[in-house]
C-alpha cells in the first residue's frame, strides 16, 4: 500500500475534494503512476474517480471521500468507458510497492512494460491497458525526467555558486519548464483549483500579517496549524464572498466538532472575508460554545 487516504468530510462535488485527493495520492495517478510534474498540463490532466462505480448497487454513499481516487483522465476514461470494477485497491493493496507487489515495473531493456506478478496484477494491467504504447512512453519520459533531476541536484550540490546559464542546454530547458518544482511547497500542494487558490491566498494573508503557520491537510478537514499570541490552533480554512456588516461566521456540523474535540488540540475554522480582507478564527472549546479570535 502506497497511498493513505485521509478522513475528510467533503464529497465528490465539494470544491476541496480534488485538492485533498491530489495531496493524499502524492500528486500522481493511483492506477498508472503518472505524475503531475512530468506533463505540461499538470493538475489539469487529473480527475476525481469513483473507485466503486456510481452504477454499483451498494448501500453506502458512493460520492463520499472514502470512495474517491486521484486518477489521470486516461485511466479514468478507460475505467468508465468499459465499466471496469478494479480488483486492486490503491489504498489497501500493494500494487506497485510494498513487500509483495502485484505488479513489477520493468526498465528500458524491456521497453518500460509492466509485469503482472500475480493474476490480480495481470488483470489490473490488462483492464487498464497499462502496457499500451501511451503508458510505456509515459514511463520512459518519467524515468528520463527523474534522471535529469538527479543530475541537476548533483550539480547543485557540487557548486554553491551554481549558475543555470553554465549548464547543458537540455538541463537548462528542464529548469525553465519547471521540472524541479518542489512538491512540498505550499503553492504546489494547494494547486490550481478554485479551492486551492483560495487556501493559498489565505496562507499569503497569514504571511502578510507575520502569523506563523504550517500547512497540514490533515484528517477531518484540518488544513493549517496557526500559531498566534502564544496559542496553537488547528484550522479548517474557509473563504467567503460575504461583504455585509453582520458576520455570522461558519456553520460547522456537531459531528465534526465532536471529532475535532477528540484530537485534544484547539480546533476551529479560519474564516477569511475576501471582500473585506478580514480573517477571523472561530474556535470551539466544546460543542455548544464558540470563541472568536480576530486575526485582522
Amino acid at each position: 500500500m502506497v497511498y493513505i487516504r485521509k478522513r475528510h468530510w467533503v464529497t465528490y462535488n465539494s470544491e476541496k475534494c480534488k485538492m485533498y485527493l491530489r495531496n493524499d495520492f502524492q500528486f500522481e495517478c493511483a492506477y498508472c503512476g503518472m505524475k503531475e510534474r512530468d506533463n505540461v498540463i499538470g493538475e489539469g490532466l487529473f480527475e476525481k474517480d469513483h473507485f466503486v462505480s456510481r452504477q454499483s448497487d451498494v448501500a453506502w454513499n458512493l460520492d463520499s471521500y472514502g470512495n474517491m481516487v486521484y486518477s489521470c483522465c486516461k485511466c479514468n476514461g478507460t475505467k468508465s468507458d468499459q465499466n471496469i470494477e478494479i480488483i486492486l485497491d490503491p489504498c489497501k493493496d500493494d500494487i506497485y510497492g510494498g513487500q509483495h507487489p502485484h505488479i513489477r515495473r520493468l526498465g528500458a531493456e524491456n521497453h518500460y512494460k509492466l509485469y503482472g506478478v500475480t493474476p490480480q496484477g495481470q488483470q489490473f494491467i490488462d483492464d487498464l491497458k497499462l502496457n499500451s504504447r501511451f503508458y510505456r512512453k509515459m514511463r520512459q519520459t518519467q524515468a528520463q525526467n527523474e534522471e535529469i533531476r538527479r543530475e541537476i541536484y548533483q550539480l547543485l550540490d557540487k557548486s554553491s555558486d551554481f549558475q543555470p546559464s553554465g549548464i547543458d542546454r537540455k538541463i537548462e530547458a528542464y529548469l525553465e519548464n519547471g521540472t524541479l518544482i518542489d512538491e512540498r511547497s505550499d503553492e504546489f500542494r494547494c494547486g490550481t483549483s478554485k479551492a486551492g487558490e483560495d487556501v493559498y491566498r489565505v496562507l499569503e494573508k497569514l504571511k502578510e500579517r507575520d502569523i506563523k503557520y504550517e500547512l497540514l491537510f490533515a484528517d477531518d478537514d484540518l488544513d493549517v496549524r496557526v500559531e498566534y499570541c502564544g496559542n496553537i490552533y488547528d484550522c479548517e480554512i474557509r473563504v467567503t464572498d460575504y461583504a455585509g456588516t453582520e458576520k455570522r461566521g461558519p456553520i460547522v456540523k456537531r459531528e465534526k466538532k465532536k471529532t475535532w474535540l477528540k484530537t485534544g488540540n484547539v480546533c476551529g475554522v479560519l474564516y477569511y472575508y475576501k471582500e473585506q480582507d478580514i480573517m477571523d478564527l472561530y474556535i470551539y472549546p466544546n460543542e455548544e460554545r464558540t470563541e472568536i479570535v480576530k486575526l485582522g
